[in-house]
């Protein structure tokens, strides 16, 4: 693929997209921050038990 077809591409590329609503983005906003907490609370989950299991450990 030479620059000619990629600018091409491209051009076609942002002639199709489109702003999100406001509904599409406050979807989005709630999906990601949604991910962000069930990580979170996962690896605080994981660090718990890694600490329960560990505590005896070295003594």
């Amino acid at each position: 693929m030479g620059i000619s077809q990629f600018i091409k591409e491209s051009r076609r590329i942002l002639r199709l997209a489109t702003k999100p609503s406001r509904t599409e983005l406050w979807m989005s906003t709630r999906v990601s921050l949604l991910a962000m907490v069930a990580v979170g609370m996962l690896s605080f989950i994981i660090q718990y038990l890694m600490t329960v299991i560990t505590s005896g450990w070295g003594g």
